[in-house]
């Protein structure tokens, strides 16, 4: 198989990145991304599930229309003012280390005057009451519109990664802060926040301010279709000179279940198992075989098992969250609506009312119990977050009924049928 250049594998099949030279163009979704970048004023939500693609369809678009863009990763517990005063501080290429870009923007002397002032308040830090901690607070100088001025200038965007994990009382003020970039789109035309998010990110924004719904660009980056994950893997073996065979590239699209993410890491566990590290020569290419692709998942199980524990134990700590995931067990892979599933809890006898389950399998989708429930707006579907998720929990409460306990589980025997679900997963997930 013929191939148009050499590539080291980390640059083929990036599980942990965005894709470059194995980027699957989603020619709908893309179009909405490049309009709303170029449209003057409109600030974007970009949201999905995790896994689906958000981040590296982003970043593929965003060289389209900007030259530079700074990025700042929120988290649990991240703050209005730090995040501010992230983006401030990475300002300080172009008006201290003086980076310019393309565009040749020039410099204001008053605003990077304006700039350094404020880099200088910013020595100035507060106790708490008990004297314990230190904390950095935003001078009055970098109100959002200096911020909007400062970042305007540059000819920037601002990337807010992880949007939905900031706590709402600062999301409320990071739209506020949207909404003042809206205002000050005529002066500065490439002025905007983009924020990636989960599942409901976007009505997060919105319902702060009504008046965002008009000049706020929601984007809903669905789950790939098995079409979408198979061009994945073909770019692949045109890149690396490999060779998936059509089964395999059915089997490894269905059990990604919509999730670029798996694609990437099976299909770099499946090289990295077979020694390929780079493009091979036109001589020796290479054909994957079932064995091939058995071994990557149980490199996946491995690698993966103290994180599935974690959102096992995120999700049980929900005193439904048990009979949740059971009536999904009776699903495909794909899952089932709510009707499908409530009928499962009264054919196999799990006692949970119909609005207590959707309730609980909408709790199962947020961050504080693991999200290890997904559900797709298109079809009404609930499903695992995560193909290998499904086959956990098939594997654990197959182990917990086994062994005919029906109370809640100590430590010790949680820990001892983790381990025997673990050791069961790849012969569940391939069925």
């Amino acid at each position: 198989m013929a191939n148009s250049g050499q590539y080291s594998l980390k640059e083929v099949f990036t599980p942990a990145k965005p894709a470059r030279v194995s980027f699957v163009d989603r020619n709908k979704i893309n179009k909405k991304v490049v309009r709303a970048l170029e449209t003057p004023g409109i600030q974007i939500v970009v949201y999905g599930h995790t896994g689906s693609g958000k981040t590296i369809l982003l970043e593929n678009k965003l060289y389209e229309v900007y030259d530079k863009h700074i990025r700042t990763n929120c988290m649990i517990g991240s703050t209005f003012e730090k995040i501010v005063l992230d983006a401030f501080e990475q300002l300080a290429e172009f008006y201290v280390d003086e980076v310019t870009n393309n565009k040749k923007i020039k410099m204001s002397s008053s605003l990077k005057a304006n700039y350094l002032a404020i880099k200088a308040s910013l020595g100035i830090s507060i106790e708490d009451a008990q004297g314990i901690k230190q904390k950095r607070i935003l001078p009055p100088q970098l109100s959002p519109q200096n911020l909007g001025r400062l970042m305007g200038a540059t000819g920037y965007c601002w990337v807010l990664e992880d949007f939905h994990k900031v706590d709402e009382e600062e999301k409320i003020k990071l739209s506020q802060l949207m909404k003042v970039f809206m205002d000050m789109s005529d002066e500065y035309v490439d002025l905007k926040i983009i924020a990636l998010g989960a599942v409901n990110t976007a009505r997060e924004v919105v319902k702060s301010d009504a008046e965002m719904r008009r000049r706020l660009s929601e984007i809903n980056v669905p789950l790939m279709h098995e079409s979408e994950i198979k061009e994945i893997l073909a770019k692949g073996e045109s890149s690396l000179n490999v060779i998936f065979s059509t089964e395999l590239k059915e089997k490894i699209a269905h059990y990604c279940n919509g999730l670029p993410a798996i694609a990437h890491k099976l299909a770099y566990l499946m090289c990295d198992g077979a020694d390929i590290k780079e493009t091979l020569h036109k001589s020796q290419s290479y054909d994957f075989t079932e064995s091939d692709l058995v071994l990557a998942v149980n490199e996946y199980i491995e690698d993966e098992s103290d994180t599935i524990k974690r959102v096992f134990d995120n999700a049980l700590t929900h005193n439904k969250g048990e009979n949740a995931i059971r009536s999904l067990f009776y699903t495909g892979q794909n899952g089932g609506n709510i009707d499908e599933l409530f009928g499962h809890c009264k054919d196999f006898n799990i006692r949970i009312q119909k609005n207590h389950l959707e309730s609980t399998l909408n709790e199962l989708s947020l961050p504080k119990f693991g999200e290890i429930i997904k559900f797709d707006e298109d079809s009404h579907f609930y499903s695992f977050s995560d193909p290998f998720f499904r086959s956990f929990a098939l594997a654990f409460f197959g182990e917990k009924d086994e062994a005919n306990i029906n109370k809640n589980l100590t430590p010790l025997q949680k820990q001892q049928i983790y381990q025997k679900a673990i050791s069961k997963m790849n012969r569940v997930f391939r069925t």
